[in-house]
């Protein structure tokens, strides 16, 4: 009898949504968003629409992104188009994200409000696996906010979110957004937009950005310059080209340079292989860099200018050259490359070598290196490959005597069993 009456008195005391108290209710919150909780969702979506606090209706917004269940979609698209602080949307957004992007959420619920800057709403933010499908709902409420939010860094992170989930079938909608005369006093929106145009790596986009390029923002020339390379549009070469011998600055003879060695367009050899002697070291290492990705089979006798360059980043392109070309040495080069300031460049090409040139089997050596910081990026990698041949070459890591490794090697074990 004394233990039933002591936890009804528990119950009683437990707190609760309706509290008066902020503190309690703020408690609530904590104790309800826990992941899994379905039964959850709508005691806090009509917790949300009674909530006079802004700060609260911003941890409810990032409870339910905590519980990750798609059922939370229409409070969060609601949420995002209704509630009047700009923060309380953006934390919409980033919850929106969750239910798509894992990303490790233990501790107490923090929000915007706590001066946390979360990394789904930040540039160079991850982007949804392959596997994954988003729901129509989900992208059509980013999409209504990046045209029609009120503030225009909420804008820029619904544009930038729609990137995020590779919502291709949003392009139409950020084109027409980018080209609306009434969109140019957004200037951040619409560099975003470009920015996103070219994240989704998307064909479609293709003629909208080299559009772009004449665009009279000199900043979204910049990203749509960028963009027509990742998207593969050639025949925007020409364009680019020309921006390469007559720019009107550095930056953007550079920015059209590295779109093209990103084009895979054939038709760019000549101008690579007049640029492979050039005094600047980032145009060596772009010129290399195209043609490496053009299986450019003069690359084979580039052991000479290899030995003779002094440059690590120009070097790490002419390795690459020479291993999508065959030559495997030198895969070695960028993995070792990987305990080096030119870490994100070796990155990108072993993906690279590992995802599209067939040399998966080539980059599981390296996971059983000496070297910690190999190991920890070589996981990386393969884990974003995603090739699920590789989880039994991972799975020892788990158990490596470093904490970076087994971190690495978690992730990249949770990207290959989805």
């Amino acid at each position: 009898m004394m233990l039933m009456l002591t936890a009804a008195v528990l119950l009683l005391q437990a707190p609760s949504l309706d509290s008066a108290s902020p503190k309690e209710r703020e408690s609530a919150i904590q104790q309800m968003a826990v992941l899994g909780n379905r039964a959850a969702i709508p005691k806090i979506a009509a917790a949300l629409k009674k909530e006079s606090k802004s700060d609260l209706r911003a941890e409810m917004v990032a409870g339910l992104g905590r519980i990750h269940d798609r059922e939370a979609i229409p409070v969060l698209a609601d949420t995002l188009r209704t509630d009047l602080d700009k923060d309380v949307r953006s934390q919409a957004i980033d919850s929106l994200l969750r239910l798509y992007i894992p990303i490790d959420d233990t501790g107490p619920i923090r929000t915007i409000f706590n001066k946390v800057k979360s990394t789904l709403i930040q540039p160079n933010a991850p982007v949804v696996g392959p596997e994954i499908q988003v729901d129509n709902s989900a992208k059509e409420a980013l999409a209504a906010a990046m045209q029609k939010d009120f503030s225009d860094e909420v804008r820029t992170e619904a544009a930038r979110a729609l990137g995020s989930l590779k919502a291709t079938d949003q392009i139409p909608v950020l084109v027409m957004a980018l080209e609306d005369p009434q969109n140019r006093e957004h200037r951040n929106v619409r560099v975003e937009i470009a920015q996103t145009l070219g994240r989704m790596r998307d064909p479609a986009a293709g003629p909208a950005v080299e559009r772009a390029l004449r665009d009279s923002d000199k900043q979204v020339v910049l990203e749509a310059v960028l963009a027509v390379g990742l998207v593969g549009y050639t025949p925007a070469r020409a364009a680019l080209e020309e921006m390469l011998r007559t720019g009107s600055s550095s930056a953007l003879r550079a920015r059209a340079l590295e779109a093209l060695a990103l084009l895979h367009d054939p038709g760019s050899i000549p101008l690579f292989e007049s640029l492979l002697g050039d005094k600047d070291d980032y145009y060596r290492e772009l010129s290399a860099e195209g043609l490496a990705r053009l299986k450019y089979q003069g690359a084979r006798d580039w052991k000479q200018r290899f030995d003779q360059e002094q440059k690590p980043n120009v070097r790490n392109a002419l390795a690459y050259g020479m291993a999508a070309t065959g030559n495997l040495d030198y895969v070695n080069n960028l993995a070792n490359a990987l305990d080096s300031r030119q870490s994100g460049q070796a990155e990108v090409y072993l993906f690279e070598l590992g995802k599209f040139d067939g040399e998966l089997n080539e980059l599981h050596r390296y996971l059983r290196s000496m070297n910690p910081k190999i190991r920890a990026g070589m996981a990386r990698i393969v884990g974003n490959i995603g090739d699920p041949s590789s989880v039994e070459q991972i799975r020892p890591l788990t158990n490596d005597a470093n904490t970076d490794v087994v971190r690495e090697a978690v992730a990249a074990l949770r990207k290959l069993s989805r």
